[in-house]
């Protein structure tokens, strides 16, 4: 009998044999050094496709793939559509990092019945796996909570958290059944929370019809009291169903979508009608890992995004998607509409992604471009806080180093500091750099505090330098990295070259928000010296300052970029007599000295 150890391979084909795959429909699978799924996708070539990965010249986010490339796996099909299905299968099962992957953003409010004995009705600003049921999301507030006064006139359902041991207000003015003092049976308040999922679900005629064969059975039986207040039903469903914008005028129910996609960022509207009234839109956003068109992103969100029973319509330019999607499938569930009415649906939901997308980064939590940044400069950990450094020179010798905090994304001012430089008299930035990240981290050392996952140095591969120097003579392992503000380039240690990302990148954006943000904070010290009534007066000391002349200097001169570094010349270039020039300056010294 022979022994035999059987494994799972994790793939079939390494980098250096691409050349291998076969010229095939299929699916290919990329995976890390651990046999992690990092990226999925279908092609009519599999060879041609996965190699065109492999090109000398990469875009910065193929060329984080690649980086990450150890194994690629495939799997042969007999056709596109095949492909395309289990593509969507593998995306949905392993959720890989470099594919597109949409949440919802919850701009709107929902409506919410909760899971209880007695259900609920409540106003909601997110849904969750609670097994409530969540309707929505509405387009405005008001209309969640229009929606729930009219269900509470209605329909009685409780709103409060735990049932009391007496009846409430909302009794009494009849906007509650009371079925904590069993007023109504749990059978009949059941009756009417279904009732009211169906006036929530846009099915206000059939809500209607029953209404009204109650109303008549009532009266048949003489129960004329009963019979009004379902008649006061009706009429108030009507008026309500009768507020709202009718956008068809045939009862369909579809939802329609829109998209709007830039910067490698992309949202998706869908907007929900049913019974041809628009009942609430949805808002998901996706990262764009590659330069993929709006087909390939609306494919992938169509994919992912399953509402079975409706059918979904999109814009009239991606016929095409729209065919290849509704391949193997018995009844169609995409279309394109020459519906002038369903287009303009479609065109509310393209304006509103458009919308969505200038309000959504100032709404989702900064973690998401943190991991980007991590990714781009290869750092072990998301960086969380970051620290950044400036210096200002006064007048080419007074400096002051700005040290600013950002946490999550966000400025930490409690942990801003100025730092007076002690070591140079003369413009020296490296050795200045040096003297205020040393400091600064010998002090948090001494008081045994935390560090920042990330520092940035403003300036060049000089200043990366020293502020290495410093971190290596406290024995300290710190990310560090620089950006030069000519060509916003990012220097990293041991290598020689910079990374230079698109101006659009949300990595480089919360650099130069830090970066900008030191600058700020050095300038802010500045202003906070030149307000100072002492340098305002300085002038009057000086013979050949007239009123004239120091407004010149005060407005000319007296801004943080220009007396950094200015010089005796500037002042003399500004009609100021030699001799005054001379003065001026010496005052101006004398008076930074003194602050220093």
């Amino acid at each position: 009998m022979v022994d035999m150890v059987i494994k799972e391979n994790i793939a079939i084909f390494t980098p250096e044999e691409i050349n291998e795959i076969p010229e095939t429909f299929g699916v290919y699978i990329m995976k890390d050094s651990s046999g992690n799924i990092i990226y999925v996708g279908k092609a009519r070539n599999l060879k041609k496709r996965v190699s065109s990965y492999f090109q000398k010249r990469q875009d910065i986010k193929t060329a984080s793939l690649v980086e990450n490339i150890a194994f690629i796996d495939i799997i042969s099909v007999t056709n596109e559509s095949e492909a395309l299905i289990l593509e969507a299968n593998l995306i949905k099962q392993y959720k890989p990092k470099y594919n597109i992957q949409f949440k919802d953003n919850k701009f709107y409010p929902f409506i919410k019945i909760t899971n209880d004995k007695f259900p609920r009705i409540v106003f909601a600003r997110e849904e969750k796996r609670d097994g409530s049921l969540y309707f929505g999301p509405y387009i405005s507030a008001k209309l969640v909570r229009d929606s729930i006064d009219i269900i509470q006139k209605t329909f009685q359902l409780r709103v409060c958290k735990t049932l009391p041991k007496k009846e409430c207000l909302y009794y009494h003015i009849n906007m509650c059944s009371a079925p904590c003092i069993k007023k109504i049976s749990e059978e009949d308040y059941r009756k009417n929370v279904k009732r009211a999922i169906e006036f929530l679900n846009g099915e206000y005629k059939k809500l209607i019809s029953q209404l009204t064969e109650e109303m008549k059975e009532k009266a048949k039986e003489l129960k004329f009291e009963e019979a009004q207040k379902i008649k006061e039903k009706i009429e108030a469903i009507t008026v309500f169903e009768d507020s709202q914008n009718v956008f068809l005028n045939k009862e369909i129910s579809r939802d329609y979508i829109g998209i709007f996609s830039k910067w490698g960022k992309s949202v998706i509207v869908v907007s929900r009608v049913r019974n041809g009234k628009m009942v609430g839109k949805q808002s998901y956003s996706g990262t764009v890992y590659f330069e993929e068109n709006e087909d390939d992103i609306l494919r992938h969100f169509l994919l992912e995004y399953r509402n079975d029973n409706i059918d979904v319509v999109v814009d009239g330019k991606f016929k095409e998607l729209v065919a290849e999607l509704n391949k193997g499938i018995k009844e169609k569930k995409f279309f394109t509409s020459d519906d002038s009415v369903e287009n303009s649906i479609v065109k509310i939901s393209t304006e509103n992604a458009a919308l969505h997308f200038s309000q959504l980064w100032t709404k989702v939590d900064a973690s998401e471009n943190l991991d980007k940044l991590k990714e781009v400069l290869g750092l072990k950990n998301i960086p969380i806080r970051i620290e950044g450094f400036d210096i200002a020179n006064i007048l080419g010798e007074f400096a002051v180093a700005s040290v600013v905090s950002f946490y999550n994304g966000k400025p930490d001012k409690k942990n801003y500091r100025h730092m007076k430089i002690r070591s140079k008299n003369s413009p020296d930035d490296f050795a200045m750099i040096y003297e205020a990240v040393y400091r600064r981290y010998d002090r948090l050392k001494r008081e045994n505090k935390d560090f920042p996952d990330l520092i940035l140095i403003d300036g060049g591969k000089g200043q990366l330098n020293a502020a290495l120097k410093a971190l290596n003579e406290l024995e300290l392992k710190v990310d560090v990295v620089s950006l030069a503000k000519e060509n916003e380039e990012i220097f990293l240690p041991f290598k020689s070259e910079p990374i230079r990302l698109p101006k659009n990148s949300p990595a480089l954006h919360i650099l130069q928000q830090v970066r900008d943000e030191t600058h700020r904070f050095a300038n802010s010290f500045y202003n906070k010296i030149k307000n100072k009534s002492e340098l305002r007066s300085i002038f009057d000391e000086i013979k050949g300052i007239g009123k004239k002349r120091r407004e010149i200097i005060m407005q000319k001169f007296l801004n943080y970029d220009i007396i950094k570094n200015l010089k005796k010349e500037d002042l003399i270039k500004a009609s100021l007599p030699e001799n005054v020039a001379t003065e001026v300056y010496e005052k101006l010294k004398k008076f930074f000295e003194k602050d220093s």
